[in-house]
């Protein structure tokens, strides 16, 4: 099964999950089928999806699923250690279609009720694979051994925040 099957899968049983929360019921939920699915550049570090609109269209005027041009998701995000996150990235997305644009109080109560908690918290963690994945050198406290992902050598001027000992600088394994 390639990756867009895999995602259609996914957002698929994603709004069936919609379909039993309460609190969603009065949502045009079926009209999320509609929506294409894609995929962020791969090299996307800091992006995990989006809810691409339609042209013309502002944030204020969007009424549902007719108005998303696509929803993209990170391709990482298909490996299979991370596919409950891209149930909960998708989840996220569809309520950013269904009308719900910023990332108010309203919103974020209606995130919450997403029943994966696990999924829900694994937004760091996702975002750290990434980086680490992209990353040519790590600098590493002598200390206690925390690393930081980095593009460029550090040069012996930055201290660890815990141990205020000077980070080392390692090639990253590719």
């Amino acid at each position: 099964m390639d990756d867009n099957e895999v995602l259609r899968k996914i957002a698929n049983s994603v709004i069936v999950t919609m379909h039993q929360i309460p609190e969603l019921q009065h949502l045009s939920i079926n009209d999320l089928h509609e929506i294409p699915l894609g995929f962020l550049r791969r090299d996307a570090t800091r992006l995990h999806a989006v809810c691409r609109y339609r042209r013309g269209i502002s944030k204020a005027q969007i009424s549902g699923p007719s108005d998303v041009r696509c929803v993209d998701i990170h391709p990482v995000a298909m490996q299979v250690e991370w596919r409950l996150y891209a149930a909960f990235l998708i989840y996220h997305e569809f309520l950013h279609a269904l009308g719900y644009t910023g990332h108010d109080r309203t919103f974020r109560r209606l995130e919450a009720l997403w029943p994966n908690t696990t999924a829900t918290k694994m937004g760091a963690a996702f975002g750290q694979h990434l980086r680490r994945k992209r990353s040519k050198w790590l600098w590493k406290c002598p200390q206690c051994g925390k690393e930081h992902p980095r593009n460029r050598r550090g040069n012996g001027r930055y201290r660890c925040r815990e141990c205020r000992v000077i980070l080392q600088d390692v090639p990253a394994e590719s």
